[in-house]
């Protein structure tokens, strides 16, 4: 499967998300088991060879 760790300003905030979902600077993570988490910023990048999205403040 595909799921992406996601870091934060340097930090790996969450991991396993399968869905990333921008609303006027308000992203929103959704993980594989359910668990959602909300943050404010600006995707700065998505690497799936990596497995990562970059999030920015």
């Amino acid at each position: 499967m595909c799921e992406l760790k996601v870091i934060f300003n340097g930090d790996i905030i969450m991991e396993d998300v399968v869905r990333i979902t921008d609303e006027d600077g308000s992203i929103t993570l959704h993980g594989m088991l359910g668990d959602v988490k909300t943050v404010s910023g600006k995707i700065v990048d998505v690497n799936l060879t990596k497995q990562e999205a970059i999030i920015d403040s």
